[in-house]
């Protein structure tokens, strides 16, 4: 049995998506892919799992990064492209007795992770706005259609305060890991 389950989450809340696999595989509904805006799970024995979510870049290295992984205990349960590298998810079974395992055990690293992720949604998210921008006020001074220009450039702004939270929640993020 196949569940689709529609759901948003930002990539500054990737905490608050691992939370929501496990807790759906609490339930026996086990992650399988994510197509936008829609998480698909499979139905499973209910168990307690870890899911974790990393932003690999392509660098050559992937093979020995998923065998790294697999000799760890995760499962790569899903990965998909996205600017030069790939959202890489993983799963593990929790231990009887154990607690949530994660896969960066320090601080170091998840600094590294946060710092590539702002980086990369940052980079498109200014790109993606200016063209709106610009797309916005061509389609209200030169091509004459102000309503369509004025959906546009609302568009934009909400693309603007919705990548500037995403920056602003990461920094926050990366500050409070270089404090701990």
């Amino acid at each position: 049995m196949v569940k689709k389950v529609m759901k948003f989450i930002t990539v500054d809340n990737v905490e608050k998506e691992e939370a929501f696999l496990e807790e759906m595989a609490n339930q026996g509904w086990f992650f399988t892919k994510y197509a936008f805006p829609h998480y698909h799970f499979e139905k499973g024995t209910p168990g307690a799992y870890s899911y974790c979510i990393d932003y690999k870049e392509m660098t050559g290295d992937e093979e020995e990064y998923l065998v790294l992984f697999k000799d760890a205990g995760w499962e790569n349960v899903f990965s998909y492209p996205i600017f030069k590298g790939k959202w890489m998810y993983f799963r593990k079974r929790v231990q009887e007795g154990g607690g949530r395992e994660v896969i960066f055990t320090d601080n170091d690293s998840m600094v590294g992770l946060l710092k590539r992720v702002r980086s990369n949604w940052t980079r498109f998210g200014s790109v993606f706005s200016v063209l709106l921008v610009v797309l916005g006020t061509l389609y209200m001074s030169v091509f004459s259609y102000p309503y369509l220009g004025i959906i546009i450039l609302f568009v934009a702004l909400v693309i603007i305060a919705l990548y500037g939270k995403m920056y602003i929640n990461i920094t926050k993020k990366i500050r409070m890991h270089r404090e701990d």
